[in-house]
C-alpha cells in the first residue's frame, strides 16, 4: 500500500482539525482534460498525515472554496450555510446561534454552554458561540464534517465540526484587492490581502475587510432598513520555515462587527384581529416592513456591538518518522447589547385613550459580556508507515467568562387594573464561570489488507466549571423582580469527565468505489443555564426542580456510506444513511404559558435518522452541474416532535459554465443554484412554524485569462422569496396593549431570510 508523506508546505498548512480519520487539509489539483475526457477536479485532504482525496475519507464532509464564497459574495458562515446540504444557521435576536447540522445542534439563546458543532479557525478550537458571527474574509476554504467527531477534534464536537482555514503568506510579493457595491438594499465592501516575503524563509500576509451594509427590512418608526450591518476586520499572518523539518505560522485577527436593528417583526398566526389593533401593532404579515421602537436604546433600535481578538501559533516539527504539532491560541471578545424584545411599539393604552398622547414603553434587555481563553495541544503523528499510523496528543483549555444581563420588562396594561405589578420592574442575572478542560486522545489506522482499513480511537476529557450566579432585582420592586424571577446569591461548580471514541472501518470494493461504516460517541459538558427561568431561588437544583442545572448530553452516531467516481473520472456520486442518538439533549426554548414569558432550558432526549446524497458531473470542458440532498428525521424521542430548526429536507442544484472568448482575450463564468428548505418549526412542542423556502442564487463574470483582474455580478435569492428564519413570542405578552395576554396561537416575532440581494464585485490581483 503506498503511502505519501506530507510535504512542507501540506504540513505548513496542517490546522489540526482530525476526527474519524479526517483532517481539514485541503489541497486542489486539476486532472489534465481532453474535449472527448472531461474529468472532475481532485479534492485532496489529509488523515494522520496521509494525503487522501475527499472520496476516499470514511465520513460526510462538505469542503467549500475560498473561491466558491468570493463567487458569492458570502460574508459571514450564516450565509455559507446555504452552501452544505443539511446545514441551517439562524440568528435569535440576541445573536444566540440556532446551528444544526442533519436537525441536531444547539439551540439558541444559553450562552454559557458551547455549541455542539465545534468551530476551528487555523486549528484553534472556538470556545465561545459568539466568537461564530465574527469578521469572515480572506478565507482558503471552509470544511464542514458532519457526524461525531470527539477522538481527535475533542472538546464539543459530538454533531460535527466547522474548520475555517484563511489564506497563508505565499513566498512572493503579491496581492489582491475585491470592491463590492450592492444595489437592492445599499451598501459597500472591500477586501484585501498583501504577502510580504521578508526573508527567504520568512513571509507575511496582511489581510483586510470592510463592509457597510444596509438591511432589508423597513423600521417605519425609525426610518432605518435594518439590519444595519458595519464590519471591521484585520488579519496578519506570519510563516516561518527555518528549515526543511520546522515551520512555525503565528495568526493575529481583529474583528470588530457593529448591527443597528433587527429584522424581527410582528406576524399574526391566525387570530382575528381588528383594524385599529393592527393599526397600532403593524399589519403583522411577513414582508419587509416592520414598526418598532426602543426608546432605552441607541438609535432607538437593538444594537449590537462585538469586538474580538486572536492569537495563534502553531509550531511543527519533522522528527524522521512521525511529526511533533504544537498548537497555542488566546482569544477574548467584548460585546455590548441593547435587545428590544417586545419587538413593537407598545404604548400606555390609558393614556392614549383619555389624553391621546402615546408614551412608548420597551420591554428589552441589556447584556455585556468579556470572554477569554487560552488553549494548547500537543499532538504527535506517525507518517505513512506500512502496518499502522497513529495519532496521540493532550488538550488543555481554560476559560473565564463574564455575563450580565439586565432584563427591562415595561407592559403598562396587563394585568388589566393592575397596572405595573407583574410584567414591570427590572432584574439583572450576573453570571461568572471559570472553565477547565484537560484530555487526552489516542487513534490509529490499522491497514488489515491492500483494501480493508480499521480505525478507532479514544478521547478522555476532564472538564471542571466554576460558576458565580447571582440575580438582582431593579429598583422598582413587582412581583415580576421578586416572585416570579426570585433574586438570589450562588457559588455553583460542575464537574464532569467521560471517555468518549470514534471506529470506523473502510473497504476499497473496487479502484472507483468506497464503502464504510463508523460509530462515534461524543459528549457536550453540561452545566448552569444562565437564561434559565430559576423559580426556586436555588440555581443549583436540576432545571425539573426550578433550578439552573443541565446535564452533559451524550451522543451516540451510526453511518453507512459510499463513495464512488463514475463516468470515466467525470462523475462523483456519495451515499451515506445516519442514526444520531442524544442523551439529555440540552434543549432551549422561549414560550408564553398563562400570560408568562419564559426561557426554557432542559434536557431530553432526541434522534435523528435520514440520508444524504451529493454528486457533481463534469458534462464537458466548459459545464458542471452538481446537486445535493439531505433528509433527517429529527425528533424528541418521548411524543415525536419535530425539533426546533430541524428541515426534514434540504437540498440544492446547480451549474457553472466557463467559456474562453478568444476575440477579448478573457473567459466568462457563470453559475447558478436552486436552493430548498422544508418547513421547519423555531420552538419545542412544534410551535412557531416556518414554511418552506426556496431560492435561485446567479453570478455572471469575467475575468482575465491570467486571472489579474475579473468582474462579478452575483444575484442572490432572485425571485425575493421569503420565509421566517427564526421566530417566537415577544419576552413581554405582546397583547399587554390590549389589556389582555397574548398565548402561543396570537401575535409572534419573526425574521425574515435575507432578502434579494444584487451586487457587483471588482476584483484586481497583481504579482
Amino acid at each position: 500500500m503506498k503511502k505519501m508523506k506530507l510535504n512542507k508546505m501540506t504540513t505548513a498548512l496542517m490546522t489540526g482539525l482530525v476526527g474519524c480519520g479526517v483532517t481539514s487539509i485541503n489541497a486542489q489539483t486539476t486532472s489534465s482534460q481532453t474535449p472527448t475526457s472531461p474529468t472532475l477536479e481532485v479534492i485532496e485532504i489529509t488523515s494522520q498525515k496521509r494525503v487522501q482525496t475527499l472520496q476516499e475519507v470514511p465520513a460526510t464532509v462538505t469542503a467549500v472554496s475560498g473561491e466558491l464564497l468570493d463567487d458569492y459574495g458570502i460574508d459571514d458562515l450564516f450565509e455559507m450555510a446555504d452552501l452544505v446540504p443539511g446545514m441551517v444557521f439562524s440568528r435569535a435576536p440576541d445573536d444566540g446561534l440556532a446551528l444544526t447540522l442533519r436537525g441536531l445542534g444547539t439551540p439558541a439563546r444559553t450562552q454559557s454552554f458551547d455549541q455542539s458543532v465545534a468551530l476551528f479557525q487555523d486549528g484553534m478550537f472556538v470556545g465561545k458561540g459568539r466568537m461564530y458571527s465574527a469578521a469572515f474574509f480572506d478565507v482558503e476554504r471552509i470544511e464542514v464534517i458532519k457526524g461525531t467527531q470527539s477522538t481527535l477534534l475533542g472538546k464539543n464536537t459530538s454533531l460535527g465540526a466547522i474548520s475555517v482555514i484563511s489564506k497563508k503568506p505565499s513566498d512572493e510579493f503579491a496581492g489582491n484587492i475585491k470592491l463590492g457595491r450592492e444595489f437592492e438594499n445599499g451598501g459597500w465592501s472591500v477586501d484585501g490581502g498583501l504577502d510580504i516575503p521578508l526573508a527567504e524563509n520568512f513571509s507575511v500576509r496582511v489581510a483586510g475587510h470592510y463592509i457597510d451594509q444596509n438591511g432589508w427590512v423597513e423600521n417605519l418608526a425609525t426610518g432605518r432598513d435594518v439590519p444595519e450591518d458595519n464590519d471591521t476586520g484585520l488579519r496578519i499572518t506570519a510563516l516561518y520555515e527555518p528549515s526543511d523539518s520546522l515551520t512555525i505560522t503565528a495568526v493575529y485577527q481583529r474583528s470588530d462587527s457593529e448591527r443597528i436593528g433587527n429584522g424581527y417583526q410582528f406576524v399574526d398566526n391566525g387570530n382575528y384581529f381588528s383594524d385599529e389593533v393592527l393599526a397600532i401593532i403593524g399589519e403583522a404579515q411577513l414582508d419587509d416592513t416592520k414598526t418598532a421602537v426602543c426608546s432605552q436604546c441607541p438609535n432607538q433600535e437593538s444594537y449590537h456591538d462585538t469586538s474580538v481578538d486572536t492569537y495563534n501559533v502553531t509550531v511543527e516539527k519533522s522528527l524522521e518518522d512521525f511529526t511533533l504539532t504544537s498548537i497555542t491560541s488566546y482569544a477574548n471578545y467584548d460585546i455590548e447589547f441593547y435587545d428590544d424584545f417586545d419587538f413593537g411599539n407598545a404604548f400606555d393604552e390609558f393614556a392614549y385613550v383619555t389624553t391621546g398622547q402615546v408614551d412608548y414603553y420597551s420591554t428589552y434587555f441589556k447584556r455585556g459580556e468579556s470572554y477569554n481563553q487560552f488553549s494548547q495541544e500537543l499532538r504527535l503523528a506517525s507518517e505513512g508507515r506500512d502496518d499502522f499510523d497513529y495519532m496521540m496528543g493532550l488538550f488543555y483549555f481554560k476559560s473565564d467568562w463574564d455575563s450580565l444581563e439586565e432584563q427591562f420588562y415595561n407592559t403598562p396594561n396587563f394585568p388589566p387594573d393592575n397596572a405595573g405589578q407583574l410584567f414591570n420592574g427590572s432584574f439583572g442575572n450576573d453570571f461568572k464561570q471559570k472553565t477547565d478542560t484537560i484530555s487526552a486522545f489516542i487513534q490509529s489506522d490499522m491497514y488489515l489488507t491492500d483494501k480493508l482499513t480499521l480505525s478507532g480511537g479514544l478521547r478522555y476529557t476532564d472538564e471542571n466549571k466554576d460558576v458565580q450566579f447571582d440575580r438582582t432585582p431593579g429598583e422598582l420592586s413587582t412581583l415580576w423582580n421578586t416572585v416570579v424571577n426570585p433574586p438570589f446569591e450562588s457559588e455553583l461548580n460542575f464537574q464532569d469527565s467521560f471517555l468518549n471514541g470514534n471506529l470506523s472501518a473502510k473497504y476499497d470494493w473496487s479502484k472507483n468505489t468506497v464503502v464504510y461504516a463508523s460509530y462515534g460517541l461524543g459528549s457536550k459538558t453540561g452545566g448552569f443555564a444562565e437564561s434559565a427561568e430559576i423559580s426556586s431561588a436555588d440555581p443549583s437544583l436540576n432545571v425539573e426542580d426550578g433550578g439552573a442545572r443541565v446535564a452533559t448530553e451524550e451522543t451516540s452516531t451510526y453511518e453507512l456510506g459510499s463513495k464512488m467516481v463514475l463516468l470515466n473520472n467525470s462523475m462523483n456520486l456519495n451515499l451515506a444513511l445516519f442514526y444520531t442518538d442524544i442523551e439529555d439533549f440540552q434543549e432551549t426554548s422561549f414560550f408564553v404559558t398563562d400570560g408568562s414569558a419564559a426561557f426554557l432550558t432542559q434536557n431530553t432526549d432526541v434522534e435523528s435518522k435520514g440520508f444524504e446524497i451529493d454528486s457533481k458531473w463534469q458534462i464537458t470542458d466548459d459545464v458542471q452541474i452538481s446537486g445535493a440532498v439531505t433528509f433527517a428525521d429529527s425528533t424528541h424521542k418521548d411524543d415525536g416532535s419535530d425539533l426546533a430548526q430541524a428541515p426534514k429536507w434540504t437540498g440544492n442544484i446547480g451549474y457553472l459554465y466557463t467559456r474562453e472568448l478568444e476575440a477579448w482575450d478573457m473567459h466568462m463564468r457563470s453559475s447558478g443554484f436552486v436552493r430548498y428548505r422544508d418547513s421547519m418549526v423555531s420552538q419545542i412542542n412544534e410551535t412557531y412554524p416556518s414554511d418552506s423556502l426556496t431560492t435561485l442564487d446567479f453570478t455572471l463574470g469575467l475575468f482575465s485569462n491570467d486571472d489579474t483582474w475579473e468582474v462579478m455580478l452575483v444575484a442572490q435569492n432572485v425571485t425575493n422569496e421569503r420565509a421566517s428564519d427564526f421566530s417566537g413570542p415577544p419576552a413581554a405578552p405582546i397583547g399587554a396593549i390590549l389589556g389582555a395576554p397574548t398565548g402561543d396561537q396570537g401575535i409572534t416575532s419573526e425574521t425574515l431570510n435575507i432578502q434579494r440581494t444584487v451586487k457587483l464585485q471588482v476584483s484586481y490581483h497583481f504579482y
